[in-house]
């Protein structure tokens, strides 16, 4: 939209001077010459957004005649409204936009023999960045026209509009990771077989002790019931025999 190579900023300079000339010559030679004239001075604002977001804000200019040239400035709350762009300005001719802090000026000139606005104009409409939550009026503090015959108008305080910063919404905390518990192990306990129970007041056997009464055969002790009735059948066997013996020698004597 705008021109920034050094022509166009040493044009840019020029015409800004002439505007501002224009308004001089009238104010200094007495001219009898018919200044512009406007109806009413309109301000269009985003009511509301969130800090962060953007407002875009039009100056508008109501059933005006004559108007070669314009130069307005918007003043603003600097801790909830910050100057980003302009986005639209009317068609033909040089536009231009000064920022500082809590305000903007904005001018428009026509070319040449352009003829001058008339009608309702939708002259500028700017970007602003919203900073911060709160309310923030936009103001035309000054709106200076001049017409095409050198003729100017000034109005302060024209237009106001409101815009309502809402607060930026704070992203919930992440919850905490849950540890993992490390996995325990648990001591693993031979089962004790029925004969190793100790009895009632007797004293708790050692774990080698326990090993001892599970080894087959361990002495005496480890000896079962079948293995008694054994013995006993042998040796009964073994006095048979004797006695049998003993008869058969004394019956060989006779």
């Amino acid at each position: 939209m705008r021109d920034r190579t050094p022509r166009s900023r040493s044009r840019r300079g020029a015409l800004r001077a002439a505007v501002v000339a224009l308004g001089l010559t009238l104010a200094t030679a007495g001219t009898a010459a018919a200044a512009p004239t406007v109806d009413g001075v309109a301000l269009d604002a985003t009511p509301e957004v969130t800090a962060g977001g953007t407002v875009d804000v039009r100056l508008d200019l109501r059933a005006v005649t004559d108007v070669y040239a314009y130069e307005a400035t918007l003043a603003f709350d600097p801790d909830l409204l910050a100057f980003e762009a302009v986005t639209a300005t009317p068609d033909g001719g040089f536009d231009d936009a000064t920022a500082a802090t809590g305000t903007v000026t904005v001018r428009h000139t026509r070319l040449g023999t352009s003829p001058g606005l008339t009608g309702d104009v939708p002259t500028t409409t700017l970007r602003l960045r919203a900073l911060g939550a709160g309310t923030a009026a936009v103001t035309a503090r000054t709106v200076a026209l001049v017409g095409t015959d050198g003729a100017a108008a000034t109005l302060t305080d024209a237009a106001t509009a409101t815009v309502v910063v809402a607060a930026a919404p704070v992203p919930p905390a992440s919850p905490a990771p849950t540890p993992t518990p490390s996995p325990t192990t648990s001591p693993t306990t031979s089962p004790v077989p029925e004969d190793a129970v100790a009895a009632p007041g007797a004293p708790t056997p050692t774990p080698s002790a326990a090993a001892a009464v599970r080894g087959p055969r361990a002495g005496s002790l480890g000896a079962t019931g079948a293995d008694v009735a054994g013995l006993v059948a042998l040796a009964a066997a073994a006095a048979a025999v004797g006695a049998f013996l003993v008869r058969r020698r004394v019956v060989s004597a006779r």
